[in-house]
């Protein structure tokens, strides 16, 4: 699967292709399979084609049709390129292009031969937790990625403030081979982006997975994207998320107002190592949180070296046990 997921929506859908279609050209890239649809674009399973022969398979973002002449969609598609494409990360999706074909943009990205961890924790319809360590060793590697996002800077060598303000298992990819890849800067905040800053009553994200300064519209920084990691991490050990409710805004009001139970409630064996991991990255004031992704990943690389090896081949035995028939 690609550096996309932004919904579970996937290819039934072809009133929003536009023009494009499975052979369609843009640029030297071969359009060959809708792949995922989110609220602002879709990725495309394409062809690179080069000199004497030569071809890559990559994965090609386009705005979606009816949002391409909106200059607010537009100008969050060139900051997603323009931010992405800055960050070179092994744990984060590399962004190779922007193109322009016939008024279309696109980016050619990174193409991901796995899936999402959303996918892989609700392979049988519903969320399912995995192993401790498997869990831990996929988040600190997130971590690693964020932190590449966070620390990026512009050509004076000036903090460009990155805050990915969507990091959810849709957004955390993992591919066949175990590796984890942060993807999806399409909603990203950054020092002196194109696109207007998020207005009052406007939300952009999960909301499930954001934390309190960002559902309140207050200002963000990478404490934030902790808090999401840590609400991925809750999930992913105890198969439920941290904060619930009946409808987007009890969900909201339960994140504002902290009401979170430990992990340990659902689950009596919860280590509490790990527990005050996650407990102390969904602080409800983000000076209660880790100062960065960076300290996260410390403080969960501590927890893994006191149990048995976790690496990459055993997350691989997760993606493969759980969706090696569609892989």
């Amino acid at each position: 699967m690609p550096p996309e997921l932004l919904s579970e929506e996937l290819t039934d859908e072809p009133s929003d292709f536009g023009s494009l279609r499975p052979g369609t050209r843009l640029g030297r890239y071969e359009l060959l399979l809708p792949i995922a649809r989110g609220g602002m674009a879709r990725v495309w399973a394409a062809r690179q084609h080069g000199t004497r022969g030569f071809q890559k398979l990559v994965a090609i973002k386009t705005i979606l049709p009816h949002l391409a002449d909106e200059p607010e969609f537009e100008r969050m598609f060139l900051d997603e390129a323009r931010i992405a494409s800055g960050v070179h990360h092994p744990n984060v999706c590399e962004i190779y292009e922007l193109g322009e074909e016939r008024r279309t943009l696109y980016l050619a990205m990174e193409w991901v031969n796995g899936d999402s961890f959303s996918r892989a924790l609700r392979a049988s319809g519903k969320t399912e937790a995995c192993d401790y360590g498997i869990a831990a060793r996929v988040i600190a590697d997130a971590c690693a990625g964020a932190h590449a996002a966070h620390e990026l800077e512009d050509d004076d060598g000036r903090k460009l403030n990155v805050v990915h303000r969507d990091l959810s298992p849709h957004n955390i990819l993992i591919n066949w081979d175990g590796f984890t890849k942060v993807c999806d800067f399409g909603v990203a905040k950054a020092l002196n982006q194109l696109h207007e800053h998020t207005q009052a009553g406007q939300l952009k994200g999960k909301i499930s997975y954001m934390s309190p300064e960002q559902v309140t519209g207050d200002p963000v920084d990478r404490r934030s994207d902790v808090f999401s990691l840590g609400c991925v991490l809750y999930e992913a050990t105890t198969g439920t998320r941290p904060f619930r409710g009946e409808g987007d805004h009890n969900v909201m009001q339960a994140i504002v107002n902290g009401e979170l139970q430990p992990p340990s409630t659902f689950v009596r064996s919860y280590p509490r190592d790990l527990e005050r991991i996650v407990l102390r990255a969904l602080g409800n004031v983000p000076n209660q949180r880790f100062a960065s992704a960076e300290h996260m990943r410390f403080a969960l690389e501590e927890f893994l070296a006191k149990g048995p090896l976790v690496t990459q081949s055993h997350v691989a035995t997760l993606i493969r046990s759980r969706l090696g028939a569609m892989l």
